[in-house]
């Protein structure tokens, strides 16, 4: 008769004591919580360290985070790691709520962990992810915790709101190029405010944005973020900019989900325009005409133009062939599996007859997009950077020719 033997999942080095963890998180980093935190991982390791069946397997701690996604938390990411890599038995927290605001995170985790022969203990609700009853109790428990982040949510959005009526705000971690923030949280100019002056000013005299990052670079001027060189693309965001005049522009963006930290597209927001709420860099005179010049470009390509009724898009008559120097025109190609896409290819291609049409190959939009913007040097395709440098682009079997204009 064969003998059977069972294999534990986590069978290995039998061990005299059972490694015990704890995972403990403030959602906040306020001074007010630090308290709360300190008290935390000393009660932790106390209580771990009193028990003389129990190793000592560390305190993780989260702290200044938010409990909605468990990706955003890097200690509990690596409290995981080491729990499903068999360095932990137990775990220890002070309460769902601590250990998550997410239904799913909750139950994914905590059924895993017991697959795995972990224990998680909740002191608060005094149950075990191995008891029974347990998955029916996370569901509760967890949904009531979810609920209760949702409502803190909305409770701070509607607090947001009523502050920006009010004109009440806060600038956050105030990372804008030639501003620094005084004791009163307000925004004045250091001594990097040059910066934003020269291009402002080159630009309301008709400079282009090469040229002025051109300009800029050879006289040593650092970007705010990691003193990088300047780019057209950061050239232009900067004078979009409403700070460097003196307002402020809240709610900018859609409201993000208070799950998934994404924006919500589609949901009405309302944003709100301050005027003169600190000390400009650039007048309103050079500011409007900045604003104007940019108005213009902008309309360039949003600009309708109607061919036979159908609407054009802004690459028409940019976009040449380089074999016989015909327009490259846009068509939209099926896929076996039904999807659409966008491409462009010679014009002579689709009216040559029995193959005796041009043979430069078309080219599908999202490459020919991100192939100017890279030569353009910008991260994204930048429409006010195309057009303010760009002449023409030329598509010679494959390779995406950019041409810029003569003052570039």
């Amino acid at each position: 008769m064969n003998e059977i033997i069972v294999i534990d999942k986590r069978a290995g080095i039998e061990r005299d004591k059972t490694r015990v963890a704890a995972y403990c998180r403030v959602s906040t980093d306020q001074p007010g919580q630090e308290e709360s935190f300190d008290t935390q991982v000393l009660y932790y390791k106390k209580m771990i360290g009193q028990n003389p069946r129990w190793e000592f397997a560390g305190v993780y701690a989260d702290k200044g985070v938010s409990g909605t996604s468990a990706e955003h938390r890097p200690e509990f990411m690596r409290l995981m790691e080491d729990a499903f890599a068999g360095h932990i038995d137990i775990i220890f927290t002070k309460s769902i709520s601590r250990f998550a605001r997410n239904v799913v995170d909750c139950q994914t985790y905590t059924r895993k962990l017991k697959e795995l022969g972990v224990e998680v203990r909740f002191e608060r609700e005094q149950i075990s992810n191995m008891d029974p009853t347990a998955d029916f109790i996370f569901s509760i428990l967890a949904a009531i915790a979810q609920e209760e982040s949702h409502s803190l949510s909305e409770n701070i959005r509607w607090r947001y709101k009523q502050n920006f009526k009010k004109g009440i705000y806060r600038l956050g971690n105030n990372r804008i190029l030639g501003y620094d923030m005084n004791k009163d949280g307000k925004l004045i100019p250091n001594p990097d405010a040059w910066i934003v002056s020269h291009i402002f000013n080159g630009y309301s005299q008709g400079k282009g944005l090469t040229e002025l990052a051109k300009e800029l670079n050879t006289l040593g001027a650092k970007t705010k973020k990691c003193g990088k060189q300047f780019t057209a693309d950061r050239i232009y965001k900067m004078l979009r900019n409403e700070r460097y005049v003196g307002d402020t522009l809240l709610q900018k963006k859609p409201p993000r989900d208070y799950l998934t930290k994404t924006p919500q597209i589609g949901i009405p927001y309302k944003s709100y325009y301050i005027k003169n709420s600190h000390q400009g860099i650039v007048s309103r005179e050079v500011w409007d005409s900045v604003q104007s010049r940019i108005a213009r470009q902008k309309k360039s390509w949003d600009e309708k133009i109607y061919i036979c009724g159908n609407h054009v898009h802004f690459l028409y008559g940019m976009l040449y062939c380089g074999r016989c120097g015909a327009l490259y025109t846009r068509r939209t190609y099926t896929t076996r599996k039904k999807t659409h896409y966008k491409a462009w290819n010679c014009r002579e291609r689709q009216k040559g007859k029995n193959g005796n049409g041009c043979k430069n190959p078309s080219v599908r939009e999202e490459m020919l997009l991100q192939k100017i913007a890279d030569a353009l040097g910008t991260e994204t395709f930048c429409k006010g950077v195309f057009d303010d440098q760009v002449e023409k682009v030329i598509v010679s079997d494959g390779n995406i020719q950019v041409i810029l204009k003569k003052n570039h």
